[in-house]
């Protein structure tokens, strides 16, 4: 129920204020915590405790809501068992005793919290540079954003959604992070913490009930394209360039090409079809980015999250069946192409006429001709984010081996992440979403003796993408991701807010 939290690590509120009945009991019964009126700060960091004699309670009022708040007046917003054993929010009256005050609450005090949060980020660098991703991540979504909305070039309620869903997954990657890291944290300023909260509640309300459905880079990119157009590559190549280099996070180490932001993805991919048997016949570009997300754990849940809910079906059952059976699943019809990028980055100065950071982008066309296409306008960047072409890996050769690859595949890059991680599922994916006719024209080869039983024995695709919702549910409880009976996934469009606004600094 409750994100983070185990139960055997939660004291059980009946036994600490009334009466325990439950043989069965799972929660904790502690006697020398029952006279305590606060709450324990390190069960309340780390969502558990060592000390088997701790003094102090292993609750607080979301914990109590959670899992004690008594059914009556959560259905019926009043209780009238005078004798009721579980959590009262409210206060109760009757005529025999007149009226009973709602339960009290321990509480860690706020200044010993505010002070636990800051030891917390001075003495761990990675949650260190977490926060500090996060915090970059929106700074410059926000401000980008909401500058788009005003010159009219998106319009104000698509600019919200996006933002919320990128606001509601980076709040979920804290919440799954090892350390916890807590929403205020993201916040430079209590007021923007406030003042957000109380703009978009539905997002500080469900980031740890409900899942994400993509990173925040992808979202991001998904708005870059929608403002400037599927058709302007150099465009949402140069925007995105723009916006990476801003959420840089600095590092001592001179040599580093790594943003270090977590959230920033590392690899922009886009595809597109074009039917050899009708000229001119091209689709729009469809893109996508590789995942961003830290921790393996955490990477997996990403993955598996798409397979189950964004990507399409196809693409889902072809990471499915590579990760598993290291087997080639999908062939396209000819011809599909896919261009790559690294996203780079330096710590050198800008200078007047950049080094080789004017991107050369080689793209074979139909025919034996090749088109040079210079991104002439990253010259105005300050030098710090270029981009670089990139061979396909060995993992999107074995899932889609008959894709057209810019730059052809002249090596197989042994990669250590895993099938999903690239952005080649994302473009091919939204490739697929927008032409069912593809879809009809995909065909299928799977090797048998790749199996570990019999081709037929298989259910394609749905056996195998419910093995995946296995792996993300175990994956969830693992890092205390309390899932319940069923997965609910967060919707930006559900629960109006109030209009996009910018921070004045």
């Amino acid at each position: 129920m409750m994100q983070g939290y185990k139960v055997e690590n939660i004291d059980c509120f009946c036994f600490q204020y009334t009466q325990c009945t439950n043989e069965r009991c799972k929660f904790q019964h502690r006697e020398n915590c029952k006279d305590s009126s606060e709450t324990c700060v390190d069960w309340f960091r780390y969502r558990k405790c060592r000390n088997k004699k701790c003094p102090k309670k292993h609750l607080s009022h979301e914990v109590m809501v959670a899992y004690f708040l008594c059914k009556a007046e959560e259905k019926a917003n009043h209780c009238t068992q005078r004798n009721c054993p579980m959590y009262h929010e409210k206060a109760r009256q009757f005529f025999e005793c007149g009226i009973i005050p709602p339960n009290s609450v321990p509480m860690v005090p706020t200044t010993r919290r505010q002070k636990m949060v800051d030891l917390a980020i001075r003495e761990n660098p990675k949650v260190q540079n977490f926060v500090l991703s996060g915090y970059l991540f929106l700074d410059k979504v926000r401000l980008f954003i909401a500058n788009c909305v005003r010159e009219r070039k998106l319009p104000q309620d698509k600019g919200r959604n996006y933002f919320k869903e990128i606001l509601h997954t980076i709040l979920f990657c804290g919440s799954i992070n090892n350390p916890i890291i807590e929403p205020r944290s993201f916040f430079g300023k209590e007021e923007e913490f406030e003042q957000l909260s109380a703009k978009y509640p539905d997002v500080f309300q469900k980031y740890n009930n409900h899942l994400p459905k993509r990173p925040p880079f992808t979202v991001l990119l998904d708005a870059v394209v929608e403002i400037v157009g599927r058709r302007n590559i150099d465009e949402v190549l140069k925007c995105l360039l723009e916006l990476s280099e801003q959420m840089i996070v600095e590092s001592t180490d001179a040599k580093g090409s790594k943003c270090r932001n977590i959230f920033v993805s590392t690899v922009i991919n886009y595809c597109y079809f074009q039917d050899l048997h009708i000229p001119n016949d091209k689709t729009d570009n469809y893109f996508g980015a590789s995942v961003s997300c830290k921790g393996r754990q955490q990477a997996e849940i990403m993955i598996d999250i798409m397979c189950c809910q964004t990507w399409h079906q196809k693409i889902s059952l072809a990471v499915c069946v590579g990760n598993w059976y290291k087997n080639q699943i999908i062939l396209f019809p000819p011809a599909v192409h896919s261009v790559a990028y690294n996203i780079i980055f330096t710590r050198e100065q800008p200078s007047e006429s950049p080094p080789n950071n004017q991107l050369e982008q080689a793209v074979d066309v139909p025919g034996g001709a090749q088109k040079t296409n210079s991104l002439e306008k990253n010259i105005t960047l300050r030098q710090r984010a270029f981009l670089n072409t990139r061979h396909p890996c060995e993992r999107c050769l074995t899932m889609f081996p008959d894709v057209i690859y810019h730059p052809s595949p002249e090596y197989h890059e042994h990669p250590y992440w895993e099938y999903g991680n690239c952005a080649e599922c994302e473009s091919l994916s939204q490739l697929l979403h927008a032409h069912p006719d593809i879809v009809r024209r995909l065909t299928y080869y799977v090797q048998r003796t790749t199996l570990q039983y019999p081709t037929e024995h298989i259910e394609l695709p749905e056996g195998l993408i419910l093995r995946k919702l296995r792996r993300l549910v175990d994956n969830l409880r693992s890092v205390g991701f309390n899932v319940g009976d069923n997965l609910f996934f967060y919707d930006p469009s559900h629960t109006d807010s109030t209009a996009l606004e910018i921070y004045q600094h």
